[in-house]
């Protein structure tokens, strides 16, 4: 074998053993079935899955818009209509915080 193929092959296995340490735990099928859903405009999410906003300015936003109100739904930042109770609009993501 060439200096230049064991050079390779050396360099491929080093990077084969270090890239799952390199990308950090990724996710399994266990741990993707305990997430919840993500949000869809139109669903009403069930009540124990909403986390009402009450202090707008912490989530950088402005006054409520009639007849709807913000929460967090699967750590994704929505509107949702409060006649309905469902999802008018999907602002963003929210990071998930280490409890």
């Amino acid at each position: 074998m060439g200096r230049f193929k064991q050079s390779a092959i050396m360099a491929l296995a080093a990077i084969a053993v270090t890239l799952p340490i390199a990308l950090g735990p990724q996710p399994t099928i266990a741990t993707m079935a305990e997430a919840p859903p993500l949000p869809v405009v139109g669903d009403a999410p069930p009540p124990e899955q909403v986390q009402v906003i009450r202090n707008l300015g912490a989530y950088g936003l402005g006054p409520e818009l009639p007849g709807s109100y913000y929460a967090v739904v699967a750590h994704h930042l929505v509107r949702i209509d409060r006649a309905s109770g469902r999802i008018q609009s999907i602002l963003r993501p929210l990071p998930h915080l280490k409890r």
